[in-house]
Formats: structure tokens, sequence, C-alpha cells
């Protein structure tokens, strides 16, 4: 969504400079950028022109059967689940160009000033998405995060359909609760492949809300940006030809199957070392992670009478959530299930 710029300057001192700072605000917000590409990889971006956005989690058809000839077949129905309405919040922030700036025709000082609201509005989206799933966690072996504050806004929504965090040691199935699965292990990446591949196959044995194994098949890896020594250890495993830490011939099972995303604005304490895997597709499949614009950036500009400043004002309507859980996994959890 390109930025709308209202523009209500009509003031002699701003008049010849505002132009080149809404060119300035225009070219920013069309630059793509990191934290563009960390909302493009972790979520769903839809349009909205609702309060929220509610979507359901639905099972598959049981399998074909044989019938008699001249029968007529079963009839069978897509199983509904669980529920969820995912709710905008409006965001704002303002940025002021001082009156002794436009004097001095101090213009790349402005500039970088007019620019800093487009940056912080897209930092703000991949910070809130990036929040909204790495944070709704399990908090002990029988709590669970249902709940984050971001910034003053306490009380957002951060779990999935059942009412679990995203991630869970007990998802239940809708058809019948007393069955549940996980997607969260404390088990550490380790330093060959083996939690890769225990991982992608708990992934792939995934069952949806019928019981139905659902063959889901992992090919993103999302860690945090402050841990290089799991990054180093990642790019070795995904990239190498061999199988790394040994001796042996053998092929590395995992070249060229994974896509890495360090996301930058994941920062990580201590000695923890957590790390998420992903199926893009099936992200998309099951509108896993969902990034509702409810309104892009939208920018007025006015000249303050008290101090003859330039102040832009950036405002927006958005919001983040899940339709369903089974398209990640955390791996390196403080609280989950050992494999």
């Amino acid at each position: 969504m390109a930025v709308v710029i209202r523009s209500n300057v009509g003031d002699d001192t701003w008049n010849e400079w505002s132009d080149q700072l809404d060119a300035c605000i225009v070219e920013e917000d069309a630059n793509k950028s990191q934290d563009d590409a960390i909302v493009k990889a972790l979520a769903n971006e839809k349009a909205s022109k609702r309060f929220g956005e509610k979507g359901v989690t639905i099972g598959g058809l049981d399998n074909f059967d044989v019938k008699a000839e001249s029968a007529n077949a079963a009839e069978d129905t897509l199983e509904e689940g669980y529920d969820k309405i995912i709710q905008h919040y409006s965001f704002a922030k303002s940025v002021v160009l001082s009156k002794e700036l436009a004097d001095d025709n101090n213009v790349d000082l402005m500039r970088v000033r007019a620019r800093s609201l487009v940056k912080s509005y897209k930092r703000t989206r991949a910070q809130y998405i990036t929040d909204v799933i790495t944070k709704s966690v399990m908090t002990s072996s029988a709590a669970y995060n249902t709940t984050i504050t971001f910034g003053t806004q306490t009380g957002i929504d951060v779990t999935a359909p059942d009412g679990m965090s995203l991630f869970h040691n007990a998802h239940p199935l809708h058809s019948d609760p007393s069955v549940t699965q996980s997607n969260i292990y404390t088990n550490a990446f380790g330093a060959n492949t083996q939690m890769l591949n225990i991982l992608a196959n708990k992934m792939r044995n995934f069952t949806d809300e019928n019981g139905n194994v659902m063959g889901i098949i992992a090919d993103t890896i999302v860690i945090p940006g402050n841990v290089p020594d799991l990054e180093d250890t990642i790019k070795k495993i995904i990239g190498s030809d061999g199988e790394v830490g040994s001796n042996y011939n053998d092929i590395n099972t995992q070249r060229g199957k994974w896509t890495l995303v360090v996301d930058h604005l994941w920062q990580v304490a201590g000695a923890a070392k957590p790390y998420i895997i992903m199926s893009s597709e099936a992200n998309k499949d099951l509108m896993g992670t969902m990034f509702y614009n409810r309104l892009g950036l939208d920018v007025k500009s006015e000249v303050k009478t008290e101090s003859r400043n330039l102040l832009y004002n950036g405002f927006s309507r958005w919001s983040a959530g899940f339709y369903n859980w089974r398209h990640m996994i955390m791996g390196g959890a403080a609280y989950g299930t050992t494999s």
C-alpha cells in the first residue's frame, strides 16, 4: 500500500521545502528494506476493509471409498475447526523539522528526518510480526502466553485459534480434543542435521482437524539476529555438499532444501538459542500467519504556529495473528516437548 501524503503547509518558510521532503517520503516508502523482507518472509499480507478479520481451521475430506456399481458416493463434509478474529490496532508517530533547519538550508538533515518517519513505520511493522510470533510460547511446563505488550498497548492476543499459544505442546484436535500435537521442542539445534530432520519429520506428520496426516514440507529456518554461532552452523548444514561434522563421505541430505531467515528484530538473551522451522507453502495454504493492512502509511504535514516548525505525522492501522499453527515448529525453547 503506497504512502498517502496530505500536505497542509501554506507557509513561506516551508513552501520551498515541502515538495522535496514529500518526495523523500515517497521514495523511502518505495525502497525495499530488511524490515519489509521480514514481514514478507513470516506472514501472508492481505488488505482489510473491516474492523478485523475472521478465519477458521478446516480439516480435509476423508479418503475416497470404494462404491458398488450404481450406488451413490458417500457424502462427506469438511471438518470446521477453531475460529479466530484478528482485530486491527492504530499506530502513529510524529517527527518535527525545526524552522532553524529551513532557515539554514540544512536540506540533508531535513531529508533524513523525513525519511526516518517511513523507516520507523517499516521497522514497527516488522517488529510487530516478530513479537507476535516469537513471544507466543510456553512460559513454564503448565503456562503459556496468550497476550503480549507492544509499546504501551497491553493485552494483544497472540493465541492460535485453539486458544493455545502459537507454539504449544498440546494443541487439541477439534474433532477429538483428547488428541493433542506439539509444535514446541526444547532440543538445541545441534552441530549436524539430526534435529532438523526430526522436526521436519514432526511437521510432515501433523494431522488436520479430521486426523488426516497432512504431509507438510518445511523449507524455511528462522533464527534470532544475535546468535552468530547458530547462524554459522545452519549455513554450513544447509549449504555444504557433504554431511557437516563428519569425516565420512555421506551426502548432506539438507543441502538446497532450506531458506534461512535471520530476523534482526528477534533478539534473545543469555544462552538461549531458539529457532523456528516453517513451511512457506503451508503458511499460505492454511493462512497460518496473517498480517492485515487496514490502512497503509498516511502522512499529514502542518506548520505549528507556536514554533514555526514543520510537523509530519504518520498514521496507520494493521493487525497480525494466526489462523493455524501447523506451519511452524520452534526448537531450542525453554519449555516444551523433548524429542
